[in-house]
């Protein structure tokens, strides 16, 4: 026997709360959060959006991908723009209206730098910028690891599905970007500008000095490194950025000579004086390059040797064991293996592709992002 309709007073009501109901993903295998799925003529590539962590950056991200923030008339932002750089076993970059690297939505926002965010393996969702705290519409999803982008730019996502179509994309290739919002917490997340003008002005602004120099946290002063693009300036952005998130100083020098006997009698002596001159010798660290006997050595602050070397232990005590250097040399060793394997494979890659060798200095780049981010990661709060 049919039931009678249901009366008009019961319908309306329920299919009122259908159609108010948030728009949620088509594969229901996605744990609750925050995603943002991007469609693109190679497949479908979905990045979890880390607004817990970096809620600034993915506010923005979201508002300008839902239409509430970016120039008017507001829309959908990023639907119809192309991943206008293309950079094999690097980087797919887009989020720009021109297509051409210099387009954004109208404003910027500060950086947004987060300890344990980092550019570890392919399909991290990060800025792209000119600078500190430049950030506007333009990101770029990483083919590999790529950790000397830490801390230079703000990584907000990573990959969960559709990695396999990231090496795919085409300059030129056209996207849609739609935001899935699963769960309680996601969908009470606000992207609006508002949000975003209060999140940016909580946020601290870059200080430090703009350029490398004697003051600065990183110097060439014989020009050592590759001029274009200016390596020395960014590297003075990478240290400056960890000081201003983290509050540890790291700084690092290009020295062309290296100390004389007199100056080396005494092991550690000359490390600690040039740290003491510096402010590092008891709370922060310094690298030094010297390019007379190509070689690098590392000062580490009393009050963070115990961290350096992983076990407990006053600097005095860890000195005297030998621990700390012996976590110093094996540091430094795998360090510049590292940066002379990227070097190898680089001059192979251009002198397959017949192009132009790596620019002098290259090789110490390398190894000066090797070196670095590894005591970066030695020295990142826990």
């Amino acid at each position: 026997m049919a039931r009678p309709p249901l009366p008009a007073r019961l319908v309306l009501p329920w299919l009122a709360l259908l159609l108010a109901a948030p728009v949620q993903a088509a594969d229901p295998g996605l744990p609750d959060g925050l995603y943002a799925e991007f469609g693109t003529p190679r497949g479908t590539i979905v990045c979890e959006l880390h607004h817990h962590k970096a809620p600034l950056t993915v506010a923005s991200f979201v508002g300008l991908a839902e239409g509430k923030l970016g120039p008017a008339p507001r829309r959908p932002y990023f639907d119809g723009l192309t991943f206008h750089r293309v950079v094999p076993d690097f980087v797919i970059q887009g989020g720009d209206p021109t297509g051409t690297g210099d387009g954004g939505p109208g404003y910027t926002f500060p950086d947004e730098f987060v300890p344990g965010l980092r550019h570890e393996a392919a399909g991290i969702l990060s800025m792209a910028n000119k600078g500190p705290d430049t950030n506007g519409s333009q990101f770029f999803l990483t083919l590999r690891e790529t950790n000397r982008l830490n801390y230079l730019h703000s990584v907000f996502g990573r990959v969960v599905r559709g990695l396999e179509v990231l090496p795919k994309i085409q300059r030129g290739d056209k996207m849609t970007v739609k935001i899935l919002r699963l769960g309680a917490a996601a969908r009470a997340f606000r992207a609006d500008e508002g949000t975003v003008k209060e999140l940016a002005a909580r946020t601290r602004k870059y200080t430090a000095l703009p350029e490398p120099g004697p003051a600065a946290h990183f110097d060439d002063p014989s020009k050592v490194l590759p001029l274009e693009p200016p390596r020395a300036r960014y590297f003075n952005f990478k240290l400056a950025n960890f000081e201003r998130t983290t509050g540890r100083r790291i700084l690092a020098r290009i020295h062309p000579k290296s100390p004389t006997a007199a100056e080396d009698a005494q092991p550690g002596a000359f490390m600690r004086s040039l740290a003491e001159k510096l402010g590092t010798a008891r709370d922060g660290a310094l690298a030094v390059y010297f390019v007379d006997d190509d070689s690098w050595r590392i000062w580490v602050g009393d009050t963070l040797t115990s961290q350096f070397a992983g076990k407990p232990g006053t600097a005095a005590e860890l000195t005297k064991s030998g621990a700390i250097h012996d976590v110093k040399e094996a540091l430094l060793e795998a360090a510049q293996a590292r940066g002379n394997a990227d070097f190898k494979q680089q001059q192979e890659t251009l002198a397959a592709a017949k192009q132009p060798p790596p620019p002098p200095g290259q090789r110490v780049k390398l190894q000066a992002d090797a070196v670095l981010d590894s005591l970066i990661f030695k020295l990142e709060p826990r």
